[in-house]
C-alpha cells in the first residue's frame, strides 16, 4: 500500500509494504523482498509486511 504524495525512485521493487505518506524511497531500493535486509532497515510485521515511514529512509541516506 503506498500512501498518498509516496514518490517512488526509478528501477525500485516495492513488494508487500505500507509505505507512509510524504516518504521518498530512493532508486534502485529493494523494499519487500529480502526479510532479513528489511528487518534491519523497516518495522517487518509478523506476516511479512514491510512498513516504511520517511524517517526510516532518511536514516539510510548518507
Amino acid at each position: 500500500m503506498i500512501l498518498p504524495s509516496v514518490r517512488i525512485g526509478s528501477g525500485c521493487v516495492v513488494r508487500d509494504a505500507i509505505i507512509d505518506e510524504g516518504s521518498e524511497v530512493p532508486n534502485g531500493m529493494t523494499i519487500g523482498v529480502d526479510r532479513e535486509a528489511d528487518a534491519k532497515r523497516f518495522l517487518v510485521t509478523d506476516n511479512g509486511v514491510v512498513l516504511v515511514t520517511g524517517e526510516m529512509l532518511r536514516r539510510l541516506a548518507p
